[in-house]
C-alpha cells in the first residue's frame, strides 16, 4: 500500500466536486474517510481543512490531503495516482 500526502489550495466542498472526475469511479463517504475501489486500485482519502495561507490580503484555502493507495502493482498505483493529480490540475494564464 502506497501512501502520499498532498497540501492542496482547495475547500473541503471544491475537493469533493472535482473527486468524482479525478477517480471515475464510485466514491463512499464515512468516518471521515473518503473511499473507492476499481478493477485493480482500492483507495482511501482523509481531509483536514488547514489555516488559510496569508499573503497581504490575499487568503488561499488549505486542505491537507492524505492518499492511501493499494494497487495489483506499482506501475498500476502511480498510474491511478497520475490521473487522480490530473483531474487537480488548474490552468494557468
Amino acid at each position: 500500500m502506497a501512501q502520499h500526502a498532498f497540501e492542496m489550495a482547495l475547500t473541503r466542498a471544491e475537493f469533493l466536486r472535482l473527486l468524482p472526475a479525478a477517480v471515475q469511479c464510485a466514491i463512499e463517504e464515512s468516518a471521515g474517510e473518503i473511499r473507492g475501489e476499481s478493477a485493480s486500485v482500492s483507495w482511501r482519502i482523509t481531509l483536514v481543512e488547514l489555516e488559510p495561507r496569508r499573503i497581504a490580503l490575499l487568503s488561499l484555502p488549505r486542505l491537507n490531503v492524505t492518499l492511501r493507495i493499494d494497487a495489483a502493482s506499482d506501475a498500476v498505483a502511480n498510474e491511478w495516482l497520475r490521473r487522480f493529480q490530473l483531474g487537480y490540475q488548474r490552468a494557468g494564464g
